[in-house]
């Protein structure tokens, strides 16, 4: 395990569901919803448009199961989650993604967006709940510029660290105060 000056185990040791690892370890768990393609800004929409997405959610998932300490719920069972509570043809919001996270036994949820501008801007946006509190601990976004095929993946990867750095600092007790 890395050290992070005591704040690694320290996480481990901390109040809220774990999720099991493969090594049998407990460590902190994390629901990743799939990132959501938005094409209402796009000045011309194209086939492969919601790919961008789908290699963004993946590498987003890649980058946060590379963390240790933190155990990333299966991508199955989130999506069986998403789609009972989308069967009303709603998308899901940050309270359906709460139920999801909360159903599958986790600390905090993400959920995000691909919004194309043109084809050379897109936006990757994500949110980070804390599922104990329901707090919104992180709302950023990463503006793409070039090849989104290449770009989306890229700016996962720099959303996962931030998504990263704000669960680590949410699962650190703040100190009291004289």
């Amino acid at each position: 395990m890395r050290a992070y000056g005591g704040v690694a185990p320290l996480l481990l040791a901390l109040a809220g569901p774990t999720l099991t690892a493969q090594s049998g370890s407990p460590r902190r768990g994390i629901v990743v919803l799939n990132l959501r393609f938005d094409g209402r800004f796009a000045n011309v929409l194209e086939p492969g448009d919601t790919a961008v997405a789908a290699a963004a959610t993946s590498r987003l998932l890649e980058t946060l199961r590379a963390v240790d300490g933190l155990a990333v719920a299966d991508s199955s069972a989130v999506a069986r989650s998403v789609a009972a509570r989308e069967a009303d043809g709603n998308p899901c919001d940050n309270p359906c993604a709460v139920a999801v996270g909360r159903e599958l036994g986790a600390r905090w949820v993400v959920r995000g967006t691909v919004v194309k501008t043109s084809n050379l801007v897109w936006v990757l946006t994500a949110q980070l709940i804390d599922l104990p509190s329901t707090r919104l601990i992180l709302s950023d976004s990463y503006e793409l510029k070039g090849d989104a095929r290449r770009m989306g993946p890229a700016g996962a990867h720099v959303l996962a660290r931030r998504i990263e750095r704000a669960a680590r600092a949410s699962a650190v007790p703040a100190a009291a105060s004289p």
